[in-house]
């Protein structure tokens, strides 16, 4: 990771492209690396926010796109969402509703004070509320369990994250997902990050994300944050043009 280092003018280009990228589409996108951080004990950090992703065949907007997670104790973050989806299929009419829902439990068990690295676990389960939500294309079939572990680590006003994880799959191929993110402090109320995610299935293949995006502190409470990305390798039928996300953070 020394080798890996992001200058204040490299983020800001990052942020630019993010935003000229948000402007034409206006939502963003879901599914980031996740870190090790947890809201603190008895305090709420709560997503809400939209996403849209388009492929060849059609696109998929998530509004809301949001997450409520409760801090239980400094270590422990309980976590719940559920998104309303729309889809829309080349020639075909759009469907919506409400998607998978998930809940999850992050529990940090490492510090770097400690440890020299921030670690953390973070299962989640998915599961479908509704009969008709994989009919329509707005969830995947069936329930899933991902099972990931995550790394962080801080120097000063940069960090980085990793993420490793088995994502478990009642109807369909069990995946391996992975995540890289590195964030900047570019200016006092300005966090400015890349990333790098990729999935795989076993003799499937699997499809490589890149993203660039930010976090602006308008107050002690309240944080924009967004980011633009599109699939850079993997399968190109199903590869995502454009993944975009812009929504709002609240700390309470």
């Amino acid at each position: 990771m020394g080798a890996l280092l992001l200058t204040q003018r490299g983020a800001l280009a990052g942020l630019a492209a993010a935003s000229a990228l948000a402007a034409q589409m206006l939502p963003l996108s879901a599914g980031a690396t996740e870190d090790t951080d947890t809201p603190g004990a008895g305090r709420w950090e709560i997503n809400i926010g939209a996403s849209k992703i388009h492929k060849a065949g059609g696109w998929e907007r998530s509004l809301p796109d949001s997450d409520f997670n409760y801090g239980l104790g400094e270590r422990l973050q309980l976590m719940a969402a559920l998104p309303y989806v729309t889809v829309q299929e080349h020639g075909e009419p759009h469907h919506s509703g409400w998607g998978s829902a998930s809940a999850g439990a992050k529990w940090r068990m490492a510090d770097q004070d400690a440890l020299g690295v921030d670690l953390a676990v973070f299962p989640q389960f998915s599961w479908n509320p509704s009969s008709g939500t994989a009919r329509r294309g707005l969830g995947s079939p069936g329930r899933s369990l991902l099972l990931p572990l995550i790394a962080g680590q801080r120097f000063g006003d940069t960090a980085w994250y990793a993420e490793l994880g088995r994502n478990f799959i009642e109807r369909g191929a069990h995946e391996w997902q992975a995540g890289l993110k590195l964030v900047h402090q570019c200016l006092p109320a300005l966090e400015c990050r890349v990333e790098l995610e990729h999935s795989r299935v076993p003799r499937d293949g699997g499809q490589t994300t890149a993203s660039a995006g930010a976090k602006w502190r308008l107050s002690e409470q309240t944080i924009l944050q967004g980011r633009a990305g599109r699939d850079i390798a993997g399968n190109r039928e199903g590869r995502r043009r454009l993944v975009l996300y812009l929504g709002l953070q609240l700390l309470l």
